[in-house]
């Protein structure tokens, strides 16, 4: 389902899916361009930027590169449109948005399409599926951007409102400090394990940063680096064929050995005790 290799950019714009997410529950959704999701079916808790967010029937989340998303939990029942954009369409389609409708996407990743709009959202999700089923070469990625491009207008005059209710202006300094902190982990963690990198690209100190980290969320800066790494090296377990010594280099840790230490600390087994028992 990723679509990050630039041979498959070339090939196409974007992957979709009916899927029930089963597979990225306590994994790391990434992306290099977007996802979008859009319930259908059932009930589930996703993890945004370390926050637990509901993800309901008629809720959407738009997903971008800087996010920390993974699935906590999912009822039986639960369906989702999982729609996967390249860099290419995802700049393609957003170019004439507004900044600050991408800052409240950040900050809200996860909302509910209004009642009277959701029958837009139906119509506009079987135009896709025409797309999809109906055209390809230059002119389905063509078909493509032009329909993600109005998606992506016609959401934020749908979400105006609520903009105007919250301007990002009016985001505590602190929160917008924390996102930046989400962002850097996001793209560093695999290769930076220490608070003074973030604090530094944050311009802040590390002391500062941890008073806002245990603002927030009462933890600090290093518990939340630990967490989102070994989430990220438990998926890896589990879903790759990776040995322990691949994924210590991987992560930017010395040795094998260092990282099972690591691992151990954490979660109580080596990393092999935890690929045996969860594989």
């Amino acid at each position: 389902m990723q679509s990050n290799s630039k041979l498959m950019e070339r090939q196409s714009y974007q992957t979709s899916d009916i899927t029930s997410l089963s597979g990225y529950i306590g994994r790391p959704m990434r992306t290099t361009g977007c996802i979008l999701l859009y319930c259908i079916e059932g009930r589930a808790v996703a993890e945004c930027n370390f926050t637990d967010v509901p993800f309901r029937r008629g809720n959407m989340a738009i997903i971008f590169s800087d996010t920390l998303f993974s699935m906590k939990r999912t009822s039986p029942d639960f369906k989702t449109r999982y729609f996967e954009l390249s860099v290419a369409l995802t700049d393609e389609s957003t170019f004439t948005s507004a900044g600050a409708f991408f800052d409240w996407l950040y900050e809200h990743p996860v909302f509910d399409i209004p009642e009277e709009r959701k029958q837009d959202v139906a119509l506009w999700l079987s135009m896709m599926d025409w797309i999809e089923a109906n055209t390809a070469g230059k002119y389905r990625n063509m078909m493509l951007r032009n329909q993600w491009h109005n998606f992506f207008l016609g959401i934020e005059t749908v979400l105006k409102s609520r903009l105007t209710e919250r301007d990002i202006k009016t985001i505590s300094a602190s929160r917008k400090l924390f996102n930046g902190f989400c962002k850097l982990l996001s793209e560093n963690c695999r290769k930076y394990h220490e608070v003074k990198f973030y604090a530094d690209k944050l311009c802040v100190t590390p002391y500062y940063l941890s008073r806002i980290t245990h603002r927030i969320f009462s933890v600090s800066p290093k518990e939340l680096i630990d967490r989102q790494i070994v989430m990220e090296i438990k998926s890896l377990l589990t879903t790759t064929e990776l040995s322990v010594k691949e994924i210590a280099d991987l992560y930017n840790f010395e040795s094998s050995s260092y990282l099972g230490r690591y691992f151990r600390r954490h979660i109580g087994m080596t990393p092999s005790e935890y690929r045996d028992r969860y594989n």
